[in-house]
């Protein structure tokens, strides 16, 4: 633009005036000098040289409240992480409560099953006792009754004392060393004693 500038200006000058023009470096500056363009330069510059300064003290006098702002954004960064921890420890109580009610129903199941066992196994010895069962049926599905009732009767203490361990961290009591089969002085098997068998040509095991 300033070179058409000066052009416009110089568009009349014969030959001989361009040449006089160019051989004279001061009159060639003045005119130079005195184009529109140049002489907006020193006002742009103070311009642009005032935006920068107001700019600057824009950014200064928002400062406090950028750093107000990163503090906010910080506190509410820690707040939710220890939100999340929270409710990560909560899901854990709720997983360890479930856990523990599950266990709970499992070992009040296998006490039921263990009672009705024996129950069983009472009613095959009153079957005996009233004549109804042979001697071989009487041992053999009494003992498995019994049998079954045990076994059941274990595990449900078993699962307790997980349950106590849990609950209070108490140390695991000492491991029971209880045979699986009835022994010969439990009660595995009915006192028969002062009853009169009615197949005593059986009575051998």
């Amino acid at each position: 633009m300033c070179v058409n500038s000066l052009m416009s200006s110089v568009r009349n000058y014969t030959d001989d005036q361009l040449q006089v023009l160019l051989n004279d470096d001061a009159r060639l500056n003045i005119m130079v000098d005195n184009l529109p363009q140049v002489t907006a330069l020193p006002a742009d510059k103070d311009m642009k040289l005032a935006q920068s300064k107001s700019m600057a003290e824009c950014n200064l006098s928002m400062e406090p409240k950028l750093n107000e702002a990163k503090s906010r954004l910080q506190s509410t960064y820690t707040e939710a992480v220890k939100a999340k921890q929270d409710v990560e420890t909560l899901k854990s109580k709720l997983d360890s409560l479930s856990e523990n009610r599950s266990l709970d129903t499992v070992a009040a199941l296998l006490q039921a099953a263990a009672r009705e066992a024996e129950d069983q196994s009472d009613d095959i010895a009153d079957k005996f006792m009233n004549g109804d069962v042979e001697i071989e049926d009487f041992v053999k599905k009494f003992q498995e009754k019994r049998v079954l009732s045990h076994m059941r009767k274990v595990k449900s203490d078993k699962l307790m004392t997980i349950l106590r361990d849990q609950q209070y961290a108490a140390p695991p009591p000492a491991p029971s060393h209880a045979t699986p089969y009835p022994s010969a002085m439990g009660s595995g098997y009915p006192n028969l004693a002062g009853y009169r068998n009615p197949y005593p040509a059986q009575n051998r095991f």
